[in-house]
């Protein structure tokens, strides 16, 4: 016997990207606005938004005369969430007394919030649906620099992983970091190990580059809790193997190499980055496969988040159409 009541199937494909897009219009025209009136925090954090270019290292004075205090890494943990839910989980912790917290926004190097206007699905486009981040992304900023960011304040986070609003009570605020990722770099595949990776060392080189700018900046700001991403895995085309050892270098790599070759600076200052104010690091990555890259580069230095509460499956992917945007 056939059906007797009507099918509802999931809308096609075009159909979702136009309401998506219907929403994102509604949302940076009539909601966010309404927010900005209800909370000065958050339109004074669009206010400060700023671009920083090649942030430098900070630099540790030496130890004369007595021995070197070695840095304590911070702790490093793996949760399979989106972005904003591995944020709000730092936020609520009972262990955080300062409620600093900082997330990456892996942008569009070209278009402020990507293509949220258009319907499209990566991290940056969930962002800008859920909080205030789209305004403070000013068009002066762009193209971003190739090394450097956007640094945005008092983020405030109004609806929940599912596109529902928050009632009041439960909004909440984060600061934002947006930099971003090389585009479809030119990459090889170890036949022996089946792995991807750079074809040029520069392109490795400037990873590391933009990975410590955001760290930098982190770091300059105060934050203590850190949330970054499989950036630039999805679309843009990086090698999540190369990804997650950059940033095992970049986090690490200030403590693990320290009394091997370590580097020094103009009258005997220590220029290793060592991230002696960030606490907490959380890898947001909601792939299983991303995951198990991160796990193999960081080894035992990576804890698993007890639980398992990721909803966003985009995270780490750029936005194929506008990656099709002609270079200038």
């Amino acid at each position: 016997m056939g059906r007797t009541e009507p099918s509802f199937g999931r809308p096609p494909p075009a159909f979702r990207r136009y309401a998506r897009a219907k929403k994102a219009k509604a949302t940076i025209n009539k909601v966010i606005p309404s927010l900005l009136s209800a909370h000065p925090r958050a339109r004074r954090g669009i206010d400060s938004a700023e671009l920083v270019i090649a942030p430098k290292a900070q630099p540790r004075p030496s130890s004369k005369g007595s021995a070197e205090v070695i840095a304590s890494p911070p702790r490093l943990t793996i949760r399979a969430c989106d972005t904003l839910t591995a944020a709000h989980f730092l936020l609520t912790s009972p262990a955080n007394t300062t409620k600093k917290v900082v997330i990456l926004n892996m942008a569009s190097p070209l278009s402020p919030g990507g293509g949220f206007l258009n319907g499209a699905t990566s991290q940056e486009e969930f962002l800008c649906m859920r909080t205030t981040l789209l305004p403070s992304l000013r068009d002066e900023f762009y193209r971003l620099p190739e090394v450097g960011c956007i640094f945005t304040p008092d983020v405030l986070v109004f609806r929940d992983s599912e596109g529902n609003d928050l009632d009041k009570k439960d909004r909440w605020f984060v600061d934002v970091v947006s930099a971003a990722m090389l585009r479809l770099p030119e990459t090889e595949v170890d036949e022996s190990t089946g792995r991807g990776g750079y074809v040029h060392q520069k392109d490795r080189e400037l990873v590391i580059d933009k990975m410590r700018a955001v760290m930098r900046v982190a770091q300059m700001r105060g934050e203590t809790k850190v949330v970054l991403g499989a950036w630039g895995c999805g679309a843009y085309g990086n090698p999540v193997g190369e990804i997650a050892r950059a940033w095992r270098r970049v986090l690490l790599g200030g403590v693990e190499g320290r009394g091997k070759g370590k580097k020094r600076g103009a009258k005997g200052i220590d220029t290793m980055d060592t991230w002696e104010s960030v606490e907490d690091v959380v890898f947001a990555v909601s792939d299983a496969v991303m995951a198990e890259a991160f796990e193999a580069a960081f080894g035992d230095k990576l804890n698993w988040a007890d639980e398992v509460d990721g909803e966003d499956k985009s995270e780490g992917e750029g936005n194929t159409e506008e990656m099709r945007v002609k270079e200038l």
